[in-house]
């Protein structure tokens, strides 16, 4: 059991927890860009378009859930099930590698897990796969890093509030803030590996938002998105000291060629969970 819940808490940190209509109200900041987009529709239309043009780019995640700080940096190729990526992730002291090349998900194990695949240093997670499956490994999952998850977000659930030009990090930017609608949202977490229990409880919770935050630059390129889900939490009726939770990906270097590859095969094996 400590093997597999070790695996399991690297595998946590994969899962970045990670629109309608709406009238943008423009707001402070003097910065000239584009146009505001007055509807969250327009808005992600433009996104879109801009992201799977450019496709790839390098990343920063910082998540905070239960009080505990997760972050991250890495890099992808975005593309739906041919995704490639790689990242580090830092909790609670502990660092964790991982890849995803050729539709599989490689984990790097400490040594005092290693024997879940025979003493190898990387954990092999076919999509698929009984280990993926038993773990709530996925893609999708992966995926979560990809702004175009928090894009249809917006596009399915979301209604932007208000919006202003503005500089972040040295450029002028566009800066949105969306409300994400729960229960429109929820098909949207299926791949995240939620209990299906709890999905169809936020399919329910009629009225329940959290708030979504998007930069876009000049190019209509995202560099960063917020997301606080704690209402989302205390609503499914998260313990007090989980219901905190919020994440942040920040995003650079679209389009520039991303190169990741499998860890060598004699340091590679497969996963056994045995309890």
């Amino acid at each position: 059991m400590k093997k597999t819940a070790l695996v399991s808490g690297a595998l946590a940190l994969v899962v970045g927890l990670s629109a309608c209509g709406g009238q943008a109200a423009t707001g402070g900041g003097n910065a000239a860009g584009p146009s505001l987009f007055g509807n969250a529709q327009d808005l992600v239309r433009a996104a879109s378009a801009k992201t799977s043009q450019a496709q790839s780019a390098k990343f920063t995640m910082t998540m905070s859930m239960g009080g505990q700080e997760i972050t991250g940096s890495g890099e992808g190729r975005f593309a739906g099930p041919d995704t490639t990526m790689a990242m580090t992730m830092n909790a609670g002291g502990r660092t964790q590698e991982m890849r995803i090349v050729d539709k599989v998900m490689y984990l790097k194990l400490p040594s005092n897990a290693q024997a879940a695949t025979g003493g190898k240093p990387w954990a092999k997670l076919p999509q698929g796969s009984e280990a993926a499956k038993a773990l709530g490994a996925s893609l999708d999952q992966a995926e979560s890093n990809n702004p175009a998850q928090s894009l249809e977000q917006i596009q399915k659930a979301g209604t932007i509030t208000r919006s202003e030009q503005t500089v972040l990090d040295g450029q002028q930017v566009s800066h949105y803030w969306v409300n994400i609608d729960v229960a429109k949202a929820a098909d949207q977490l299926a791949g995240t590996g939620m209990p299906a229990e709890t999905l169809d409880r936020l399919k329910s919770m009629n009225g329940v938002t959290f708030p979504l935050e998007l930069w876009l630059n000049n190019d209509q390129l995202p560099v960063q998105v917020t997301e606080d889900l704690s209402p989302m939490m205390k609503a499914v009726g998260a313990p007090a000291e989980s219901q905190q939770a919020t994440v942040k990906m920040k995003y650079t270097d679209w389009g520039a060629p991303v190169t990741v590859t499998a860890p060598p095969a004699d340091q590679v094996g497969e996963l056994k969970l045995n309890g």
